[in-house]
């Protein structure tokens, strides 16, 4: 691999021309630490300014809800409070303005640990230690997201909530649970080892509803097409490369949006692409 393309570097970037410029990880690392510490400051020193965890919570009082969290509170009572659908309909807007998935790569606090994770399993096949590992296809997370819903309407009870590894992430830094950290702890040596971030990818039910609002977001990477060589160094960078398709696709546009719905708009395939092919944009410009 060239090293011209700066894979070695987890921060900066090298483009074909020799410049320089900091890549989009940090941002999103350092966002997702700080709404983490917001959380747990709120928590530990009262600071009320955003109380709860990542499944439900308040932003100075305005109330968020995580969108299949409400969905299976619907399910299982057949109604939802008044502030709980304020707040999911906060959150929906939020991220159809944002782009769906990217919930999952700003934002999650599991999401960031199975990018730890990520890189920790390239260290170990580099080393030797370890073999590569297989993917699960990523259809599986709405047949999943479906039996969840479907359990809590004939149980009256939040299902999903039990093994919700994002809400127990979050619990774990923000209150201390530790005792239900074996579940995390059990999934990513899971992903690892034997599967890809198989939680993200095949199983989170939160996930594959953001990702619904990656099909019509107004927020999407986008691609310019004349720039780019087929070389396919962004595929394995990216957290799901089937969102690439339509990049590599044979009647591709000159310029495409990424609209698919396994996008995290995680900005990892600018970080490795040193033609600058990927952007961030929006898709009002069509309109003006």
């Amino acid at each position: 691999m060239k090293t011209l393309r700066g894979d070695h570097n987890l921060f900066i970037r090298v483009n074909k021309d020799g410049s320089k410029a900091l890549k989009i990880r940090p941002f999103r690392w350092t966002f997702c630490i700080l709404l983490a510490l917001a959380f747990i400051l709120s928590y530990k020193q009262d600071v009320q300014v955003l109380e709860g965890s990542m499944i439900a919570s308040r932003l100075m009082g305005f109330h968020m809800v995580d969108l299949f969290s409400g969905l299976e509170v619907i399910a299982a009572h057949g109604k939802i409070a008044t502030n709980l659908f304020m707040g999911f309909i906060f959150v929906a807007v939020v991220y159809f303005i944002l782009g769906g998935r990217s919930f999952c790569s700003w934002a999650c606090p599991y999401g960031l640990l199975s990018e730890w994770g990520e890189i920790l399993h390239k260290k170990l096949v580099h080393a030797g230690l370890i073999k590569k590992r297989k993917k699960i296809t990523t259809s599986w997370k709405f047949f999943i997201a479906l039996c969840f819903l479907a359990s809590s309407y004939f149980s009256g009870y939040l299902v999903y909530q039990y093994i919700n590894l994002v809400g127990i992430t979050s619990r774990i830094l923000i209150y201390g649970l530790l005792e239900t950290g074996i579940i995390v702890l059990f999934m990513l040596i899971i992903e690892v080892f034997f599967y890809q971030r198989v939680w993200c990818r095949s199983v989170c039910p939160s996930g594959a509803t953001f990702g619904l609002l990656g099909k019509v977001s107004l927020i999407r990477i986008q691609a310019d097409i004349t720039k780019c060589d087929k070389c396919g160094a962004c595929t394995p960078e990216c957290h799901v490369p089937e969102a690439l398709k339509v990049v590599f696709a044979k009647d591709a546009q000159p310029t495409v949006f990424i609209t698919s719905t396994d996008c995290t708009m995680c900005g990892k395939c600018m970080d490795v692409c040193d033609k600058q092919v990927f952007s961030y944009s929006h898709r009002l410009k069509k309109l003006v």
